[in-house]
Parts: structure tokens; C-alpha cells; sequence
């Protein structure tokens, strides 16, 4: 059985020409990135693959596509990220998508020999190595995230999960209705995001909580959003000054600490008028963090996040407060 098959409707054949050949005569890019997905799904069911129907994916493509552009490196590892994220989404196991993995190098290795080295897949070595782990943290990444947003509390800092964060604003929503209130009047979000270097997150950001727990102390709720972003439920009373108490014990605690450029920066984020509204603006929260560092550095070998440059030189993430303190929306919506 060969792809084509699954994929009724399309009808053109590559049979006439020898499989080492195919890349390499047919014309155009959409025939090649064919090619090279039906040869690396004749290889992945040699493998053993078990559900023939699961295996077709959008980020299949996306892979073929990086691989015969030559975009070896950081674009082919994000393209592999997307596809493992995607096969452990369809609950395919890690132990199946990295026999994919060998697949592809298999179909790779045979079909672009004739398109120059830089367009080769070697999983053996250091090269092979690093594709393999790149893989294994996409596949990991979604896997293991399903079971961190279950949960109340998040496993690293000891902060309320994401999940409960939604819980709450639930609750706080219903609570406005049943007294004829705006959860915008009545509540707001306060985002503290660190600008974490390398792979010394856990400590600032449990600090960070801390830092928060001083200033809130009243029965808010303090949750971790994203990698580096720890978020308050509050009270709007009094909440500026509150955030520029927050601010001072930031500076303070947080002054030199290792793993964290810049300084950390404490901001009042509105919360929009429906649920929705919300857990998109904590989706905005957590797209707004600075890059996470590439997983195939060596640790302790950090590499300073990036983040959109301000005229002093320092970085701004997108959606920072401004003079006010306070960023309505990410999108600069009011």
C-alpha cells in the first residue's frame, strides 16, 4: 500500500521511474515533496507502522519541505518539532515517531543522493544525535503538556497551574453576573515575565511567585503562564500601588540573579469582558514570552533571549505596559 492510496483523489504516479530517480526527474517542487512523502511513508510501513490512516499529517509536508529546500538546522529542527508535536497530539508513542524518524533518513538517503550533500539527512553522529533529542522534546513537549495543564498546580515552581488560573476566572465571571458587575471592573491581571537565559527558569520564577505571595497575600490567585510568566488574579482596588510594591521586590530579590537579563517588569493587563476573551488573552501572555533557548545547547552554556529592541537597547516583550503600568490588551486594543 502506498500513500496515494489513503489519499483518494490524487492520481499521479511515480511507478515508471526508478525510486533512486524520482526527485530528481520529476519537475516542479509539489511532485518532488510527493515523491519524497510517498518514499518516506513506503519506508515508515517497512518499519512497522501500525495505523496506516494516522500517519498523513499537515507537518509531514512542512518536513519534506524543509528537507528538500536544504534548511538544515534550526528550520529543519523546528519543522521535526511540529511533527512530533503533531504525532503525540494524534496519541501515535514516542517509540513509533522516532521510527518515523528513521524512516525519513532511510527514504532521504536513497532519493536525494543526486542533489548535493547540504540536502542529506544524517541521523548517524553528532548531527543524527541532536534530531533525535530535537524530536523527542517536541513529542515530549505536547505529551507531558496535556498532563501539566490537567493539573492544579504546576510541578516546577509550585505555583497554580494555567488550568486552575481558568478555574478561577471561571468562577470570578459568575460571581460578576450573579451581582449585576464587570469582571473589568472589578478584577484585573497582573504579568510578571522574566527574561530567563539558558535553562535557569525554576529559580526566578519560584522567586517571582514568592515575590508575588508578599504583595498578594489576600486569597489571589498566583499562577505560572508559559515558560517565564507568572500572573495574578486581583482585586482592582489599590492595584497600582500594589504592582509598584511588586516592582521594588522584583528589583530587589531577582538583581543579578543567575539565569535572568534585564530587569523583571511587573504590568496590569485588563481582563476582556467574556471568558473567552480571557484565556485568549492568557494564550497572548504566554506567544509574548521571550524565545525559549535552542534544546540542543549544552547546559550551562546559556543563550541570552532576544526580544524587540527599545531605543536604550534594552528589550521590550511584546505588550509591555507602558508610563500608565498598564497594557489593556496585548494587541494595543483598549
Amino acid at each position: 500500500m502506498t500513500l496515494a492510496d489513503e489519499r483518494t483523489g490524487e492520481t499521479t504516479s511515480s511507478a515508471a521511474l526508478p525510486d533512486d530517480d524520482r526527485l530528481v526527474a520529476r519537475p516542479g517542487r509539489g511532485l518532488a515533496r510527493e515523491a519524497l512523502r510517498e518514499r518516506w511513508f513506503a519506508c515508515s510501513n517497512a518499519l512497522g507502522w501500525s495505523v496506516v490512516s494516522e500517519w498523513p499529517d499537515p507537518t509531514v509536508d512542512e518536513v519534506c519541505e524543509a528537507v528538500l529546500e536544504g534548511r538544515v538546522g534550526p528550520p529543519l529542527e523546528q519543522a521535526l518539532t511540529r511533527w512530533a508535536g503533531a504525532r503525540a497530539t494524534a496519541g501515535i508513542g514516542l517509540d513509533e515517531t522516532l521510527s518515523d524518524l528513521a524512516a525519513l533518513h532511510t527514504a532521504v538517503s536513497g532519493a536525494l543522493g543526486e542533489l548535493g550533500p547540504r540536502r542529506r539527512l544524517a541521523l548517524p553522529g553528532a548531527d543524527g544525535s541532536r534530531l533525535v533529542r530535537v524530536v523527542s522534546l517536541g513529542w515530549s513537549d505536547v505529551a507531558c503538556g496535556d498532563l501539566s495543564e490537567a493539573a492544579a498546580v504546576d510541578p516546577l515552581s509550585g505555583l497554580a497551574s494555567s488550568r486552575y488560573l481558568l478555574t478561577r476566572l471561571a468562577e470570578v465571571h459568575r460571581a460578576a453576573r450573579a451581582n449585576g458587575t464587570r469582571v473589568s471592573e472589578t478584577h484585573a491581571l497582573v504579568a510578571v515575565t522574566l527574561r530567563v537565559a539558558g535553562w535557569s527558569r525554576v529559580a526566578p520564577l519560584t522567586v517571582a511567585g514568592d515575590a508575588a505571595s508578599v504583595v498578594f497575600d489576600a486569597g489571589e490567585t498566583i499562577a505560572v503562564v508559559g515558560r517565564s510568566t507568572v500572573v495574578v488574579l486581583a482585586p482592582r482596588d489599590g492595584l497600582a500601588g500594589r504592582v509598584r510594591v511588586l516592582r521594588g521586590i522584583l528589583a530587589r530579590w531577582l538583581s543579578g540573579a543567575a539565569g535572568v537579563t534585564g530587569t523583571p517588569g511587573a504590568r496590569i493587563v485588563a481582563l476582556p469582558a467574556t471568558l473567552d476573551g480571557a484565556r485568549e488573552t492568557l494564550g497572548r501572555l504566554r506567544d509574548a514570552e521571550p524565545p525559549a533557548p535552542r534544546r540542543d545547547r549544552i547546559l550551562g552554556l546559556d543563550v541570552p533571549v532576544t526580544g524587540e529592541a527599545r531605543p536604550d537597547g534594552e528589550a521590550r516583550p511584546d505588550g509591555e505596559a507602558g508610563p500608565d503600568g498598564e497594557a489593556r490588551h496585548l494587541d494595543g486594543s483598549a
